[in-house]
C-alpha cells in the first residue's frame, strides 16, 4: 500500500443522478441541475446522450482508490467501470467528485444502479429505473371530406 493510500475505508455522503453540474469556480459551489431517479425511452438497446453523477465522500486520509461501476440490478452485470483515485487535505474535508458521462449503452428496460467503491468495498449505491414509452405519434391530417 501506498503511504499516501487511505488505510481507512472513506463514507459516501451523498450521490445524484442528474442531466449536468454547474461547477462555480469562483465560489467552488455545485449546481445539480435536473435531478432524476427514472429514464424514458422509446425502445431498448437505447444510449443515454449525457448523464452527471455528483458524489460528496469525506473520511479521506490522505489517497483513496476509487472505483464507480454502473450495474444492471437484475442480474448484477457491470455494463460500465472506471478507476481513479482521490486526494484530501484532512479527513474531515468533504471532496465534491463530478462524473460527466456521455453515450451510455442501455441493453434493456430495467432497474440500474450507480456504485461508488473503494479498494473492492461497496461505498454506496444510487439506482434509477429504464423504462421503456413510445414515443406519441404526431397528429396526422384530419379525415378527407
Amino acid at each position: 500500500m501506498n503511504p499516501r493510500e487511505s488505510a481507512s475505508t472513506p463514507t459516501l455522503v451523498s450521490l445524484v443522478i442528474c442531466d449536468q453540474v454547474i461547477d462555480d469556480k469562483l465560489t467552488n459551489k455545485k449546481s445539480a441541475i435536473g435531478i432524476f431517479n427514472t429514464v424514458l425511452v422509446p425502445k431498448t438497446p437505447t444510449t443515454i446522450n449525457q448523464l452527471a453523477l455528483l458524489a460528496s465522500i469525506t473520511e479521506i486520509n490522505g489517497r483513496a482508490e476509487l472505483e464507480i461501476r454502473l450495474v444492471n440490478d437484475g442480474d448484477n452485470s457491470v455494463l460500465f467501470s472506471g478507476r481513479g483515485a482521490v486526494d484530501a487535505p484532512d479527513p474531515l474535508a468533504v471532496v465534491d467528485l463530478l462524473f460527466a458521462m456521455q453515450g451510455l449503452q442501455i441493453p434493456v428496460a430495467g432497474q440500474y444502479a450507480f456504485e461508488i467503491l473503494s479498494r473492492g468495498e461497496p461505498l454506496g449505491r444510487r439506482r434509477f429505473q429504464v423504462l421503456t414509452r413510445p414515443l406519441p405519434t404526431p397528429p396526422g391530417p384530419g379525415p378527407a371530406t
